[in-house]
């Protein structure tokens, strides 16, 4: 995918310390299921989004909250060296509290996640401007919610616990999390969430075809190509980034979440080749 123009991006959303456990076998009532390796590494929607966006060029400005101990500092200094922009990272007192992530051999995911964890909120003193914002949150505060009003492009993620209004252009989903439900019936939803703002829903569906819908038309996305990979986390939130940079490169949405949606695959291969080769690495 060719770089645009450097943009000023800010990402709103968590930054996760993911503990990944790979299962031998899947999850199943009452089984004893024995793991092969656990690894942890930064994840979260804020985090891969905005890993995608800063790896396409851009300027990325994390909105985001990290704890006071030793694990939100390594977590912060690792963020500053990769190149993001931390400045409007809040820090909070307490320990950083871990998402167990369960990942079976068929690439299936179990997220455990605490509700403190997931209660956690933003915070920002005051409107900020960006070429682009992308929000990945239920709840906002007022001076986010100002910031997106001024801004000229808008990406949210669709808010699945309590999600508050917030304006945005495009909304991405994933029909896994609103299975059986009529696009039409989605984007009515949307369209509460992202006020008469909204132009378009884009609703991912793994390597299935990608539903793109205007409020009237629904015109379905269908990938260049199929993978299969034992690692699919972060894949959607890598896919939104990747959407962003493309209409911000002057593409309509259609066109930016076919090759969203192609460039998430190459990064799902990319990824599943590189952890293939650490763990032959440190057998060998």
């Amino acid at each position: 995918m060719n770089k645009t123009g450097r943009k000023r991006i800010v990402v709103i959303g968590h930054i996760n310390h993911d503990r990944i456990w790979r299962l031998t076998e899947p999850l199943r009532a009452g089984g004893r299921i024995a793991w092969s390796s656990r690894e942890t590494r930064l994840g979260g929607g804020g985090y891969f989004t905005a890993r995608r966006l800063l790896d396409l060029g851009h300027d990325v400005a994390l909105l985001s909250n990290l704890m006071d101990d030793a694990h939100g500092e390594n977590a912060l200094a690792a963020l500053k060296e990769a190149g993001f922009d931390t400045t409007l990272i809040a820090r909070r007192d307490g320990e950083t509290d871990f998402a167990d992530i369960l990942l079976d051999p068929t690439g299936e995911r179990t997220i455990l996640s605490s509700e403190r964890r997931l209660s956690r909120t933003f915070v920002l003193d005051r409107a900020i401007e960006a070429d682009a914002f992308y929000v990945n949150a239920p709840k906002l505060p007022d001076t986010i919610l100002t910031s997106l009003t001024r801004a000229p492009l808008v990406l949210s993620q669709f808010p699945l616990r309590e999600g508050e209004v917030r304006p945005a252009d495009i909304m991405v989903g994933s029909k896994a999390d609103l299975p059986g439900t009529p696009i039409a019936d989605v984007w009515v939803m949307a369209r509460k969430l992202a006020t008469d703002r909204l132009t378009h829903l884009v609703m991912t569906d793994g390597p299935a075809a990608i539903s793109v819908y205007d409020g009237n038309t629904e015109t379905r996305v269908t990938l260049g190509r199929r993978v299969t990979v034992r690692d699919t986390i972060g894949a959607g939130d890598t896919f939104s980034g990747s959407l962003l940079h493309t209409v911000l490169g002057g593409k309509n949405v259609v066109e930016a979440s076919q090759l969203a949606g192609d460039e998430t695959t190459a990064w799902l291969e990319r990824r599943e080749k590189a952890t293939r080769f650490a763990t032959e690495k440190s057998i060998s």
